[in-house]
């Protein structure tokens, strides 16, 4: 309590005890009378700083404990009041007050009430996982692996038939080139970039005639694959059994053996990689009990680029499209990667195959949701390389 200040004398007017400062009365000014009795003015700045309790000069003052909007930090101020002389501007100061509540009043029920954005933004923010969700669902989820980057065991199966010695493919110079020489560049520039981005990863090489012959075993060193990659001669080769091509790869590997598919990383995958390029003739394949589930396990993938002449045989163009229909029947999961190119066409495309084989069996999408432009409505660009 604040003491008041002594009279003249005791026959004078005693001065009013002031008022202690509380929630309705902050500044504790409306009670406080200067030395000569007169009533003391309180400044237009304190009259604003109460003016979510009441509008300056009204003799009303809202309860204590009460809150009205718009009452702030200022009500509860313990900084001293700021004290004039009495002059006119109280009764100007009133009306300039009053706009100040009726503005802050309407800047609170602003930012208390929730803006129409906010409420459309959130069903916004479920749409990634939506897509993400489908794209899920492609295949059998049930036999999908969790999305680790685990040890791959590569298999690169490289077809050694005549069609691949002939010098159709249009290289980066303009001249031409046969498949096999970029086969085998493509196939370098492949292993030593998977080997970058993980060592443990493992490659083995399978070359193709009329036999499958497993020429290099696996090994984490680019080097080891590489040095027998380039004295590799073409033949001329009358059948193509792919049964027995995928019985020499079932007797070299071990698929892992996981409790649950979908929950439990397994420790690699393995992967096979088939460069072919013949045109004549259907496969043959009468897969055994084995070979079926291996092609059916979560663990095993079966990637086909296909090199054909159906730019420039009209007549073989159903051919080759029945040869191609039936390596992607093989992928009965929906996670195998096929692709075609002609051998009409520029190099560039065999190698833009190759490098999208670079991503992990696991972590890929299904071939049919894949995209590679860097934007949603991009169309592909065609881009030259510079070696």
């Amino acid at each position: 309590m604040e003491t008041p200040e002594p009279g003249p004398a005791d026959g004078e007017e005693r001065v009013v005890e002031l008022r202690p400062r509380t929630r309705s009365n902050p500044e504790g000014a409306e009670d406080r009378r200067s030395s000569n009795g007169s009533l003391g003015s309180v400044t237009a700045i304190s009259a604003v700083s109460a003016v979510g309790g009441s509008g300056v000069g009204s003799a009303s003052q809202p309860s204590v404990g009460s809150r009205v909007d718009g009452e702030g930090e200022a009500s509860t101020s313990s900084s001293p009041p700021s004290v004039t002389t009495a002059t006119p501007t109280m009764a100007t100061a009133s009306p300039a007050a009053a706009a100040a509540a009726n503005t802050t009043t309407a800047v609170a029920a602003a930012m208390a009430a929730p803006t129409p954005g906010a409420a459309k933004e959130r069903p916004k923010s479920t749409q990634p996982a939506l897509v993400a969700s489908q794209m899920n669902t492609s295949g059998d989820t049930s036999m999908r692996a969790p999305r680790v980057n685990c040890p791959e065991k590569v298999i690169i199966c490289l077809d050694l038939s005549e069609e691949m010695s002939l010098p159709k493919l249009e290289s980066f110079n303009g001249s031409k080139t046969n498949a096999l020489n970029i086969s085998q560049k493509m196939i370098e520039m492949f292993v030593r970039t998977k080997h970058k981005i993980d060592k443990r990863h493992e490659f083995a090489l399978v070359v193709v005639n009329d036999d499958a012959l497993w020429l290099s075993g696996f090994t984490s060193d680019p080097r080891e694959l590489c040095s027998c990659l380039y004295d590799l001669e073409t033949n001329v080769c009358e059948t193509f059994n792919l049964e027995d091509l995928l019985n020499v790869i079932l007797q070299k590997i071990e698929l892992p053996l996981m409790e649950n598919v979908q929950t439990i990383p397994p420790p690699f995958v393995v992967r096979t990689i088939l460069i072919y390029s013949r045109h004549a003739g259907q496969l043959q394949f009468n897969p055994s009990d084995a070979v079926s589930k291996m092609l059916q396990s979560p663990y095993f993938f079966f990637d086909v680029v296909y090199l054909h002449n159906g730019a420039d045989e009209q007549g073989d163009e159903s051919s080759w499209r029945d040869i191609y229909s039936s390596f992607c029947n093989l992928d009965s999961k929906g996670m195998c990667y096929s692709f075609e190119v002609s051998l009409s066409g520029p190099a560039l495309e065999l190698h833009n195959c190759m490098a999208k084989l670079l991503s992990h069996p696991l972590q890929r999408p299904s071939q049919s949701q894949a995209s590679y432009s860097l934007l949603e409505d991009d169309e592909p660009a065609e881009v030259e390389a510079t070696v």
